[in-house]
Formats: C-alpha cells, sequence, structure tokens
C-alpha cells in the first residue's frame, strides 16, 4: 500500500466512524489543521448511475446551527460524485438530501463534490431531534380550496421554508426544523394580525376578537358587510384559515373555528357557525329577522 493509499484508507476511517449519529460537536474532525467533515444540503437534479454521480443544486441552510459546513454557495449547481468511497445506493432525482465529504478547514471547495456519504435531510434533522412534523388534514386543505399536490409543489419551491412537504392520504405532512417551524409560525401569527387589522379599519367593523386558543372569533358589525366581499372574505375565510393553520402548528388535526357574528347597533347575534362542520350563510334577510 503506498503512503497515499494509506492516508485515504486513514481518512475514510475517521469519517465512517465520525459521520453517522453523530453529535454537533463531533462533526468537526482532527486539529486546527486536519480533515473536516463537511456537509451540504443539496436538491438532487439528475442522477447517472454508471458513473455513481449526480448533477445537484446547493440549498441554503435550513437554521443556524453550530455544523462545520461545506463552503459551495447556496444556488450553485454542479456534480456530486458519489464514487470515491462507494456508497450505499444513490439518492433519486428530486431528493433533499445532506452529502458528507471530507476536507481541509478552511478550504475553498469546487465542483465535484467527492462525497463520502448521505442521507436524506429529514433524517440528518432527526437525528440531531430537531424534526417536527406537521399534518395539515384533508378537511383544513378544502376549505382553503387546495390540494395535496399544489401545496407539496409551492414548498418544492421554496426549500428553505420546510425540510419537506409530502402527500400523506388526503393530508398533507411536512416536516420542519425548529427554526422553521418557529418563522413560519411567526409569519402565520402576522398574517392573522394583518386581515384582523384591516378588518377592525373598515368602517362596517367595529371589532374583531380572536380566542387565545385560536378556536373562536367574534365580528361585531353592521349588515353593510354583507355587501362587501373582500370583508366577508377577510372575516370568514382568511381569519379563520389563519386561525385553523396555528392549530396544526400546535399539532392538532382535528381543528374546528367557530365563528360568532355580532350587530353592531343591536349587539345580538346575527350567525354562528362552527367551521368546518358548517358552511357560511349569512344573508341580509336572516340578519334582518335576528335583530328584530
Amino acid at each position: 500500500m503506498t503512503r497515499r493509499e494509506a492516508l485515504i484508507a486513514l481518512l475514510r476511517a475517521i469519517c465512517l466512524a465520525v459521520l453517522p449519529g453523530c453529535s454537533d460537536d463531533e462533526l468537526t474532525v482532527g486539529g486546527e489543521n486536519g480533515p473536516v467533515s463537511h456537509n451540504e444540503r443539496a436538491l438532487i437534479l439528475s442522477v447517472d448511475e454508471e458513473s455513481q454521480t449526480a448533477e445537484v443544486r446547493i440549498l441554503e441552510r435550513p437554521d443556524d446551527l453550530t455544523l462545520t459546513w461545506g463552503t459551495h454557495p447556496a444556488g450553485a449547481e454542479g456534480t456530486a460524485d458519489f464514487s470515491e468511497w462507494g456508497s450505499f445506493g444513490l439518492p433519486e432525482v428530486g431528493d433533499d438530501v445532506i452529502l458528507k465529504w471530507i476536507g481541509i478547514p478552511a478550504e475553498e471547495s469546487s465542483f465535484p463534490i467527492l462525497v463520502n456519504s448521505w442521507e436524506p435531510t429529514v433524517s440528518f434533522y432527526e437525528s440531531l431531534d430537531d424534526a417536527h412534523e406537521v399534518r395539515l388534514p384533508a378537511s383544513m386543505l378544502r376549505f382553503f380550496s387546495q390540494t395535496t399536490e399544489e401545496l407539496v409543489a409551492d414548498f418544492a419551491e421554496s426549500p428553505e421554508v420546510a425540510l419537506s412537504a409530502r402527500a400523506d392520504g388526503e393530508d398533507l405532512a411536512l416536516t420542519f426544523t425548529g427554526k422553521q417551524l418557529a418563522d413560519y409560525r411567526s409569519d402565520v401569527e402576522q398574517s392573522l394580525a394583518d386581515y384582523v387589522s384591516s378588518l377592525q379599519d373598515a368602517e362596517d367593523v367595529s371589532a374583531v376578537e380572536v380566542a387565545d386558543d385560536n378556536a373562536s372569533v367574534t365580528v361585531t358589525a353592521s349588515p353593510a358587510l354583507l355587501d362587501k366581499p373582500l370583508l366577508v372574505g377577510q372575516a370568514f375565510m382568511a381569519v379563520p384559515g389563519m386561525c385553523a393553520t396555528l392549530q396544526a402548528l400546535d399539532g392538532a388535526t382535528d381543528w374546528h373555528v367557530e365563528i360568532s357574528v355580532i350587530d353592531a347597533e343591536k349587539k345580538v347575534e346575527v350567525a354562528r357557525v362552527t367551521l368546518p362542520d358548517d358552511s357560511v350563510t349569512i344573508m341580509a334577510e336572516s340578519w334582518a329577522e335576528a335583530v328584530g
């Protein structure tokens, strides 16, 4: 065995001993100038089984975990070579994966990436106890007038939002890192606040109250509200839709949002519906009948 072959064999043994199931601290190998295990999150664009290579696009890091990551810039495209050390099966086109390779800590990386091993991105974060599944049930998707296929495609176009989005029957199963989940929840909460603020600024709406558990919404308004399609959509679709999403992010799979409409002048309830069990069919005639 030549000196180079011996060095390669040693690096391979070190890498295989360190990478599987490693903690944050264990991801860095060697001394200040020694070999380091790098990690790249990448989308598989095409696969060549004969050469054991794949064309990949480097994806943005999904969070700020203390890890030693590769130096390829997000969005860069090139070849990942799985033949250097052999592989345990090639990834498939469309897979979101973590590619692992050995290099010097400060070296500038270039393609091809000589892959030591790889695993699905979700599995990688599961090993760090930082993968969180959220399920949007079929009833919620029907309320949004969307299909799992449409939403899976939407999330695929923005891989930084979630680790994965897949159809599970008619439900949508999303997997987030802790930071992604917090960011997504913050975005939904801001959307809810914006819709509530928009409604409260309307002259036909006196008040909008959302319960702390996001399970009920009370709208106090004049009957002229029914003549404003935009306001009706915000009151009976957008606001309860954001409430339902927040329930799902909290782990609920059987969501319900009760909507109560109060007449601003008479202070009497003119309608009460529970989504998704009931349909919203408030008419001017029923409003007038309720206030007497």
